[in-house]
């Protein structure tokens, strides 16, 4: 259910974040904040630091890593439900955020509006936030809570390297994140992980195996205690 909450809100966040950006709404926030994040439009130490980051965990990279780590679950798993569940969540992910781009059309800080789309929402955010989110998916079937630190903390990472290089709007970088909360949260349901792990399926079998080891027990020893019982 809570995950059915952040689903939701991100994604009316991040509706309402859109409708103010398209309308021009944030544009004097936005000046301050590049302004403060990069006096002047000056490339000095901090944004050679930030493109090691920017440039190292950029959209190919992560997708690169992805499906690496992806391929590998299904060699292990002998199973090609991984590739399937990432790639649907990949898709539709990539599909949602392009989509958002061209309908907004917006600039970058510089003046640059990208083949793919405009510059809101950043793919840079979403790309990180969403491969990591996935590697957490697939190597925890349970995704605990401290596993999220990893896409959480390298969301963060990138979302302050963006900001030193001007390189995204502090709005586009908040989009970014919102897109990409909602689309974890959609796909880190109960029913999408037990389907992805096949954990849906084994219970049932354990519980059918569970009841014909019973019966068949009380069978061979019909004097026996009833271990339901109590």
């Amino acid at each position: 259910m809570m995950r059915s909450w952040i689903a939701l809100g991100s994604a009316i966040t991040f509706l309402a974040l859109a409708i103010s950006v398209d309308l021009g709404v944030l544009t004097a926030f936005d000046v301050m904040v590049r302004d403060w994040a990069r006096p002047h439009d000056v490339w000095g130490p901090a944004q050679v630091r930030a493109d090691f980051v920017v440039e190292g965990m950029r959209p190919i990279m992560m997708a690169g890593l992805l499906t690496v780590f992806t391929l590998a679950c299904c060699v292990r798993r002998r199973s090609m439900r991984p590739a399937a569940f990432v790639g649907v969540v990949g898709l539709s992910t990539a599909t949602l955020a392009i989509a958002v781009k061209i309908a907004v059309n917006r600039p970058d800080p510089h003046g640059w509006v990208a083949n793919h789309g405009g510059s809101f929402p950043s793919g840079h955010m979403i790309s990180v936030t969403v491969c990591l989110g996935l590697v957490v998916l697939l190597a925890q079937p349970r995704g605990g809570p401290l596993a999220w630190l990893v896409p959480a903390v390298s969301g963060g990472l990138m979302a302050v390297c963006l900001l030193l290089q001007a390189a995204h709007w502090s709005t586009d970088i908040v989009g970014g994140a919102l897109l990409a909360t909602s689309v974890l949260a959609v796909a880190s349901a109960q029913r999408w992980r037990g389907w992805l792990h096949g954990s849906g399926q084994n219970d049932q079998a354990s519980k059918v195996s569970g009841r014909s080891t019973e019966s068949s027990f009380a069978v061979v020893c019909p004097g026996a205690p009833d271990s339901r019982a109590g």
